[in-house]
């Protein structure tokens, strides 16, 4: 039994060209913008130059934070506690 198989393979790679290919049309439309200076600072690399809105930083910092320990272990422990774990994990 291979243990990625061609269509996993194939998906990924789609995957890949999609997002790297986006990126790649992003820093050139964000460049050709500049008129061809290199005017980039430290402030272009932080909260997208402050354009996002405050659901998009939030749902990144969550996204972020999600691991195996939510998906497997916080569900035990909401099924044996209830919504404490759930407040713990709101207020965090």
């Amino acid at each position: 039994m291979n243990l990625i198989s061609r269509l996993d393979s194939i998906v990924f790679l789609i995957y890949f060209v999609v997002v790297a290919g986006y990126g790649l049309w992003v820093y050139r439309r964000k460049n050709f913008h500049k008129s061809g200076a290199n005017t980039s600072a430290s402030h272009d690399y932080f909260l997208a130059e402050g354009s996002l809105t405050w659901w998009a930083i939030g749902a990144s910092l969550i996204a972020s934070n999600i691991s195996a320990e939510q998906f497997i272990g916080m569900s035990g422990s909401g099924f044996r506690i209830g919504m404490a774990i759930a407040v713990y994990e709101l207020m965090a």
